[in-house]
């Protein structure tokens, strides 16, 4: 009797009541998406995007393990159909059902259906090219130009001495950057003046359409000729930065240069080298360091420069290449011997266009007082920034004496 029995209680659990035994249970649901040839897991699931896939894992029962009892609804849709249903390689309980289709132009909450039963809700949440657009936001955007063999970061430059152009940003977003792959990114370059443009895409590739973090970066022509351009960065039809630069002329930065100080290099019998503001008497070799700044915000530019003693004869120079930019960059050309320097006064900093400054090799002379309250007025001398520099010096002691 024992065998009948079960038998019998086995059919009524199977055929009278199915919501015990047959009815799917345990429900997970998972939502990606597919774009550019990518598998995505964030959410929300760009308008653009390729396919929305709809995974279920599922505990199933013997009866609940036809993949025709299932159906995906979709508001104002008719009943999808699972493309697959599937064991779970992970646990042999567990079945993966798995829904495709097109996806959607708002969010919406489909519903997962057996045998025309509610299951689960599942909410689609999309996101427009719009709402993706207005989320992007940029960090370090610069602009550079290659001078020579160096690349530097600049606002301005030399119209003919760039040799390249670049500009980069660092591109973020809350979610992966894959609609850039259909809405693009682009860099346009426009003359102010002429109102010219090139453009120039700025493709992503694959690993960094999946990141939500990226560094991008463009080579235009370089802007030639002189004037004012403006360097906008886009994505899609969102503007995301605009940049000002300036091509310079020569003869602008020439008369941009200012020397802001000077000292001297000087080294001693062991070969030491200390700063000094004065060239001292015991001095076994030494040489000027002067401090170039230009005035032009944001300017790089490369500059030959002449250390020439004076006076001039007979003809003793170090020349060098300078970096110049609108911070100060020191040029220290080298070390002379001191007994070169015997009867020379100074040391003239020259371009190729005019002398920028001299550092005198003596301290600037005083004027000498007579008991009667008169002076003999001292020599003339060249006016430096040493020379001003001695001036507050002195006058800073008159000021703790008096």
């Amino acid at each position: 009797m024992r065998p009948s029995i079960a038998r019998s209680l086995g059919w009524l659990m199977n055929d009278l009541i199915p919501a015990v035994r047959g009815r799917p249970g345990s429900t997970a649901v998972h939502v990606r998406h597919e774009f550019a040839g990518l598998v995505l897991h964030d959410l929300p699931v760009p308008a653009m995007a390729e396919a929305v896939v709809v995974e279920v894992r599922l505990r199933l029962p013997l009866a609940a393990r036809r993949k025709d009892d299932y159906a995906l609804r979709i508001p104002g849709q008719a009943p999808l159909a699972p493309e697959h249903l599937r064991k779970d390689d992970a646990d042999p309980l567990r079945y993966r059902l798995t829904f495709r289709f097109a996806p959607l132009q708002f969010s919406t909450r489909a519903e997962l259906l057996w045998r025309n039963k509610l299951l689960a809700e599942v909410a689609v949440p999309i996101q427009s090219a719009n709402e993706f657009l207005a989320q992007l936001s940029v960090a370090h955007a610069t602009t550079s130009v290659q001078l020579a063999d160096r690349t530097v970061t600049a606002r301005a430059f030399v119209a003919a001495q760039c040799r390249g152009f670049h500009t980069s940003l660092v591109l973020k977003s809350p979610t992966t950057l894959a609609p850039l792959a259909n809405l693009g990114v682009r860099v346009v370059v426009r003359n102010e003046i002429t109102a010219a443009e090139q453009v120039v895409p700025v493709p992503l590739a694959h690993s960094q359409l999946a990141a939500k973090e990226v560094l991008l970066m463009a080579s235009p022509p370089r802007p030639r000729p002189a004037g004012t351009y403006t360097v906008f960065w886009y994505a899609g039809d969102r503007e995301l930065i605009a940049l000002r630069v300036r091509a310079v002329s020569r003869r602008e930065f020439l008369q941009s240069l200012r020397m802001s100080d000077a000292r001297f290099a000087v080294a001693d019998m062991a070969g030491a080298v200390r700063f000094a503001r004065h060239a001292p008497p015991d001095a076994v070799r030494l040489g000027p360091c002067f401090v170039v700044a230009s005035t032009l915000p944001g300017v790089a530019a490369t500059l030959a420069l002449e250390a020439v003693p004076q006076p001039a004869e007979p003809p003793l120079a170090l020349a060098g290449t300078l970096l110049v930019t609108d911070g100060p960059s020191v040029f220290a050309p080298g070390l002379f011997a001191a007994a070169d320097l015997a009867h020379r006064t100074g040391f003239d900093l020259r371009t190729a266009a005019h002398t920028l400054g001299t550092l005198p090799l003596h301290p600037a002379p005083t004027a000498a007082f007579d008991a009667e309250g008169g002076f003999q007025p001292p020599p003339d001398f060249a006016w430096t920034p040493t020379a001003e520099d001695e001036l507050a010096e002195r006058l800073a002691k008159l000021m703790e004496e008096g």
